[in-house]
């Protein structure tokens, strides 16, 4: 098991990362995962401290990346003690260069099955880790990402997973019946109502309760054919509305701990049309978000 479900952490070794690293903790721990800590220190910013303080380069690095491994193994240590476990096999690594693209490149070479960040970086600024780090890593890889905002004092309990019947979110389900096997999920299919001010209201009730009869039959189907057993029936919700919106809102009233959904990973216009939806649930969830590709279907 520990050689096919690596787990890539990707921290900032600030406070938010400390979720991140004691949630990708506990999940190593159940399935018996290896842990890689990883740490990316921007160059840019060091030719600042060069060039003021007359430092040597290497030197500086040399020091800057020590720290960051010290900083990884107490963050592993910590994360252990505060779930009351022996901490799970696990190795550490500092690398200089973009954050994105070396956990991207870091994912890759590991075959990682999951890459774990936090919601937000030193900065206090609104949306800048998620923003450079977290959504781009969504965007760059083909590897799975959960983005962790909740304190993780147990294992997920309410998952909410958003299906638009895509093969993205198939693998999501997939994705989320393996990390979390033991929760209670809730599954939202998000429909566009029609322009009803020019249907009868009689007729439009009708239509609306023959096409939301039929979305949930298509909705049961789906999760059944996704892996859902007979004896883990979810609830199933059809509602009308923007799916984003929809989807942060099921999840407020289900109280849930993680919210799942795919992702394309465009890039451009493509992106923006195709992946808005998981990009608000990114930005405005109050709970975990795990985001899977159709690619990362086999998790």
């Amino acid at each position: 098991m520990a050689e096919s479900c690596p787990i890539l952490i990707a921290s900032d070794l600030s406070d938010a990362s400390e979720l991140a690293v004691t949630r990708a903790t506990q999940l190593a721990a159940r399935r018996a995962c290896p842990l890689i800590a990883l740490h990316v220190i921007q160059e840019e910013p060091l030719w600042w401290v060069v060039k003021s303080r007359d430092l040597d380069p290497d030197d500086l690095r040399g020091e800057l990346l020590q720290e960051a491994l010290a900083g990884l193994k107490t963050q592993l240590q910590e994360a252990a003690g505060r779930l009351g476990i022996e901490p799970p096999d696990s190795q550490v690594q500092a690398r200089l260069g973009k954050p994105v693209a070396v956990a991207s490149e870091m994912a890759a070479a590991i075959h990682a099955r999951l890459v774990v960040v936090g919601a937000h970086g030193r900065h206090a600024v609104r949306d800048w880790f998620i923003g450079t780090t977290a959504e781009k890593m969504v965007r760059a890889g083909n590897v799975p990402v959960l983005v962790a905002r909740v304190e993780p004092t147990h294992s997920y309990q309410k998952v909410v997973v958003a299906i638009d019947f895509s093969e993205s979110s198939r693998a999501a389900l997939r994705a989320a019946l393996d990390w979390a096997p033991q929760a209670q999920f809730t599954l939202v299919h998000v429909y566009e109502t029609w322009f009803e001010t020019y249907i009868a209201p009689a007729t439009y009730e009708r239509l609306r309760d023959e096409q939301e009869e039929a979305l949930h039959d298509r909705l049961r189907e789906f999760a059944h054919e996704a892996g859902v057993s007979s004896d883990q029936e979810p609830d199933y919700r059809v509602i009308a509305g923007h799916p984003g919106t929809a989807v942060i809102d099921a999840a407020v009233n289900a109280h849930a701990d993680l919210t799942v959904c795919g992702t394309q990973g465009e890039t451009g216009l493509r992106h923006l049309l195709l992946g808005s939806v998981a990009q608000h649930i990114l930005r405005e969830s109050r709970g975990d978000v795990l985001t899977v590709r159709a690619s990362d279907e086999e998790v």
